[in-house]
């Protein structure tokens, strides 16, 4: 009898190892949890570059400019958002994600906030980003990719605030004042296409004049004539108090010192401290004046940092 009962044991051991053996197996084929990354966190392309390969998750919203067929997703922080971010005057994507599919399979819309786990691929090097059907440009993307829908028990107590100001349009205002700061900062090297004339004729493109720029600036209904305006950028500060009049204190720092860019910018056009000479401009096969301004550097050196600090508050914004 108690060999019997031994023999039991031992075949209750061995089912019990075999199970255990089993379950680690199981385990390493379907990989451990997966990393949790952040909007914030992923402004890092050196940070990334150690995650390539590896599986993450992530919770956000799709912009409603995803792909209507559900090849990828455009993932974003913020609810209500049509277009994906990107750094002012590029097609580099900013505080957004593109997000594909297992091969074969595709995505289904949803307004909800959704928690996507894939698998992390990123670009060789910042230099070589990748490139989508729309012409933007990504370090990294999310592969192989499944979402759920995230219930309202499980979110932050932060989102209905988010889904506040995401809802009061400012941050696309925001983008739009970072557009014009830019064009403050380096007028010089936007330009004017070459075209072909109603007669057939070739009319050569150039870079801006220091006229050109004042134009779009000062005059009412041009392209670049945002904060010219009378109180352009103190509009925007109430628009983000009429949110909250505290939470967003960063944010409203951030605008003020857009402000005082804009402001030394616009004084450095309007004083004509710039420089120019007459070169040979490959883009245009024609030679003409090219403009360098005196402070180049050192406005874009602030206006990066600026937007920077916008960037990484944007996003904070984790559900």
């Amino acid at each position: 009898m108690n060999k019997i009962i031994k023999i039991i044991a031992l075949s209750l051991v061995f089912v019990l190892v075999f199970a255990f053996v089993g379950c680690k197996d199981k385990e390493t084929e379907n990989g451990v949890e997966p990393i949790k990354l952040s909007f914030k966190s992923a402004a890092g392309y050196e940070y990334l570059k150690t995650l390539d390969g590896e599986q993450v998750t992530i919770s956000g919203y799709m912009a409603t400019s995803s792909p209507v067929d559900g090849s990828f997703l455009f993932l974003m922080n913020l609810p209500y958002q049509n277009c994906p971010f990107c750094v002012p005057n590029t097609s580099q994507l900013s505080n957004t994600m593109e997000v594909y599919p297992k091969n074969g399979e595709s995505f289904s819309y949803t307004t909800q906030a959704i928690k996507v786990v894939g698998t992390l691929v990123v670009a060789e090097s910042e230099d070589q980003p990748f490139t989508d059907m729309y012409g933007y440009e990504f370090n990294y993307k999310i592969v192989d990719a499944t979402y759920t829908i995230i219930k309202a028990e499980d979110m932050s107590a932060d989102l209905a605030l988010w889904q506040k100001i995401a809802s009061s349009e400012v941050i696309n205002d925001i983008y739009a004042m970072y557009d014009y700061i830019y064009f403050l900062c380096a007028w010089n090297t936007y330009f004017i296409n070459s075209y072909v004339d109603e007669n057939g004729d070739i009319v050569k493109g150039y870079y801006l004049y220091p006229s050109d720029a004042l134009y779009y600036i000062k005059t009412e209904g041009a392209q670049w004539n945002y904060g010219f305006q009378e109180g352009y950028f103190d509009k925007i500060v109430e628009k983000i108090t009429a949110v909250d009049e505290t939470a967003f204190s960063d944010l409203v720092e951030n605008v003020r010192k857009a402000k005082l860019l804009a402001e030394k910018a616009l004084l450095q056009l309007d004083e004509g401290n710039y420089t120019y000479e007459y070169k040979y401009v490959e883009k245009f096969d024609s030679e003409d004046r090219v403009y360098t301004l005196t402070l180049e550097e050192e406005l874009n050196a602030e206006r990066k940092a600026i937007y920077m600090d916008f960037s990484n508050w944007l996003g904070s914004l984790e559900m």
